[in-house]
């Protein structure tokens, strides 16, 4: 498929047909990526590298409960009433 870019301002932009759109499950935001001279764009994954990161961090022996016995106070047993 061959389209035209089309001035927007002072940028180029290309409209990408709804069936492609689809096809590649784009949503709202996108990533775009230069390779090998090659345009590529792809749908942005928000949790992509955590699992890495996560395991990158490893076991920490120092590791303690922020918040404490928090639990103990029993202010989150109570009814809540606005």
């Amino acid at each position: 498929m061959e389209i035209r870019l089309s001035k927007i301002g002072n940028s180029q932009g290309i409209i990408i047909p709804k069936a492609i759109i689809e096809q590649c499950g784009l949503k709202e935001k996108i990533k775009m990526e230069v390779k090998n001279n090659r345009l590529i764009i792809s749908s942005v994954n928000p949790r992509e590298g955590w699992e890495e990161a996560i395991l990158a961090a490893g076991n920490s022996d120092d590791d303690e409960l922020l918040m404490g016995d928090y639990l103990e106070h029993g202010w989150d047993e109570k009814e809540w009433t606005r």
